[in-house]
């Protein structure tokens, strides 16, 4: 008989919508207990304060704080929280100290990074103190906790004391610049059933961000963020089933205490979500009632600093900026370049800064950066893209970047060897935000094999570094195979970054094959086996298990590679890819790579370029509208010429394109691929010789 989930239908059905259900499922089996191991018991005696859901009379969730001096939280066995403390002056906790009364409980320290949740009922409760039974108890993601220190003075002694208490069904001045300022706030939500389901009852759960990461839309509606955590996803799915939700706010300068009951919905998708940096949904809360209690929090703390994720994140400021440069079309940016390192004999790589000192667009592991550059004694900009070989880190990019050899037969690549050849600290460097489809899955919990060849690692690096973070935040458990080919150690970029990775992650495995090893360089020591990355090195590594493959590298080596993984029956969703500088479909089965569109009597049509005050004349000898463009004697930025890289988007102002093929990645709402594009055939309906609608292009 099959063990019984840990977790309700409101939290399966998410996981299930994230395709992660089996895979969080296992991890709830082993580690969400029905008692408190000894390292929780140890925790929560320490603790100075406590995080408490409740739910009134009327069923609205709260959330509220305890205090005590350490070791007002006791556990006289491990089913039992006792907790030697009353509520606040204020406090809607006071009205729910009821005998049977399910509570949910976060254990943080704010100094350590730490946190732990349960769930349990009351089962007694008096003037001194009140007793819990365990029914779940487990660790939590630590991310986005902001370190404070903890004072304590005559307040924690005398909490119970009257204070002022004020209550609105609006956000008045007071409240919003609470919020406005707030670096995190605590959730309560709740999900009751008629069983004895564990998993059912009251959750209260920490989020953090940036200063102002709780936006305020009126005097009645916030919308917050939700960042990747430990994928439980116990405070959304409360809300799926039970839409009411607590959320407290504390003044830290003030010690005044916010409490606002909400209902709430989740934002799966939309061009807000798309344009929050490491935003994984929005929640957006309508408030039913707030309360503040003045000075009630009965102890004194210091900030001490941000969590280092905090700085990964985006901002409202940005997604309003984000927001309205895709209304006019790709904006540069400079950067400058803060340092150059030799990662490689061919690859050396460059971190660029914002110029402006203004916020970094975050981007997701494995996207690429489109850049402009005039080379020496250049005429015209060129443009190209570059993979970000960087975690996201909210300070820099850092891309690595191969020096092309100088042949006879194949000329250098200009932008590339002009990076080696005359890009120092200081050069300023001009670049759209990250973009690109090739990216690290961070919702799915499956195995990662990461495959690469020669410059392909940098994408690799990206995500294994994004890996590496969330396994020490949060307590990640993906097994990881880090599996590359270079021609010999010189050649062999970051080899020894991913060894000494290697050494503190006993869920990673690595294997470096060369091609052509140098003389000196020895076997199990420079590299594990000679060759190329094939099958069978494939079959010889991994044993059998539900992987996510990821593979960068040259183009015969990505369509080995492919057939190779295809030949083991590994599906299509189950392998992402990216070539180098341009994008090729090597599902050649997939429908949406197979189209062709037909441009037999199409045109004439007319295309305006609005900025420049140019209309042409389309027809299906003039190529794409870039190729329409280009003959107009217009500067357009480019660089793959085949939809991949976006570097070419135009705000789309009228008419209807179609593509060649279907872009990688849609362009943003309301912008067109123009070095794909072409002219929308006329609608099915139309008269004959009618003509497609006319083309009003942002260029």
């Amino acid at each position: 008989m099959a063990a019984v989930s840990p977790f309700h239908q409101g939290e399966q059905d998410i996981q299930t919508r994230l395709e992660m259900r089996e895979q969080v499922e296992d991890i709830g089996q082993r580690f969400i207990r029905d008692h408190l191991p000894d390292q929780h018991r140890e925790f929560y005696a320490g603790l100075p304060y406590l995080i408490v859901g409740s739910v009134d009379s009327a069923g609205r969730p709260w959330a509220s704080l305890l205090a005590g001096r350490p070791g007002f939280i006791s556990t006289p066995d491990a089913t039992t929280l006792t907790i030697a403390a009353r509520p606040t002056f204020g406090d809607p906790l006071n009205e729910s100290l009821i005998d049977g009364t399910r509570l949910g409980f976060l254990g943080i320290d704010y100094q350590e990074r730490r946190r732990n949740r349960l769930t349990g009922r009351l089962i007694g409760v008096d003037e001194n103190e009140m007793r819990v039974h365990v029914d779940q108890s487990f660790g939590n993601c630590p991310k986005y906790i902001q370190a404070r220190s903890v004072e304590f003075g005559d307040a924690v002694d005398s909490i119970g004391e009257e204070r002022v208490v004020r209550q609105t069904e609006r956000l008045d001045e007071r409240a919003r610049e609470i919020i406005s300022s707030a670096d995190h706030f605590f959730i309560a939500t709740n999900y009751s059933a008629d069983d004895d389901d564990a998993a059912q009852g009251t959750d209260v759960s920490h989020r953090g961000g940036k200063p102002g990461f709780v936006r305020i839309d009126d005097d009645s509606t916030l919308t917050f963020p939700d960042f990747t955590g430990n994928n439980h996803f116990n405070t959304l799915g409360n809300i799926l089933l039970n839409p009411l939700a607590g959320l407290l706010f504390i003044d830290f300068a003030t010690g005044d205490l916010l409490y606002l009951a909400c209902s709430a919905s989740v934002i799966w998708e939309g061009e807000e979500l798309t344009a929050f940096t490491g935003a994984e949904r929005l929640v957006r809360f309508n408030l039913e009632q707030a309360r503040l209690v003045e000075n009630a929090l009965p102890l004194a703390f210091s900030f001490v600093d941000y969590s280092p994720f905090v700085e990964q994140t985006g901002s409202w400021e940005a997604v309003a900026e984000r927001r309205a440069a895709r209304e006019i079309g790709n904006t540069y940016r400079d950067y400058t370049v803060a340092k150059v390192e030799r990662e490689s004999d061919n690859i050396t790589s460059f971190y660029l800064q914002p110029s402006d000192d203004g916020d970094i667009v975050c981007h997701c592991a494995g996207q690429f950066l489109p850049i402009e550059i005039l080379p020496p004694g250049g005429e015209r900009p060129v443009y190209r893209t570059y993979t970000i070989s960087s975690a996201p880190n909210g300070e820099y990019y850092r891309l690595s970047i191969k020096r092309e050899p100088r042949t006879a037969d194949a000329p250098p690549g200009a932008v590339s060897n002009f990076f080696h050849d005359h890009v120092v600290a200081g050069t300023t460097i001009r670049a759209l935000n990250p973009r690109g489809q090739f990216s690290l899955d961070r919702s799915s919990t499956r195995s990662v094999v990461l495959i690469s060849a020669g410059v392909g690692i940098t994408p690799m690096i990206s995500m294994l570094e994004r890996l590496d973070s969330d396994r020490q935040t949060c307590g990640c458990t993906r097994k990881v195979w880090f599996i590359h080919g270079a021609r010999n150690a010189g050649e062999h970029a970051f080899g020894q970054f991913v060894r000494e990775t290697a050494a503190t992650w006993p869920l990673l495995e690595t294997h470096f094959r060369f091609s052509r090893p140098g003389e000196t360089e020895i076997e199990g020591r420079d590299y594990d086996s000679v060759g190329r990355v094939d099958v069978a090195l494939l079959k010889s590594l991994l044993p059998f298990d539900d992987y996510e493959f990821y593979v960068c590298g040259p183009g015969p080596f990505m369509e080995s590679i492919y057939q190779d993984l295809k030949e083991m029956n590994i599906a299509d969703e189950r392998i992402h890819y990216e070539y180098f500088g341009t994008g090729k479909a090597l599902a050649a089965t997939r429908p949406e790579h197979a189209t062709t569109i037909d441009l037999e009597g199409r045109g004439p049509v007319s295309v305006q370029f609005a900025k420049s005050r140019v209309e042409a004349i389309w027809d299906p000898d003039k190529g794409s509208l870039l190729d329409l463009v280009e003959s107009q004697g217009i500067e357009a930025a480019y660089s793959c010429r085949s939809g991949v890289c976006q570097t070419c988007a135009v705000a789309l102002l009228a008419g209807a394109v179609d593509y060649s093929d279907p872009p990688a990645a849609p362009p943003p709402e309301g912008m067109a691929l123009i070095c794909t594009a072409y002219p929308a055939a006329a609608p099915r309906d139309a008269t004959a010789g009618a003509e497609s609608a006319p083309i009003v292009l942002d260029i």
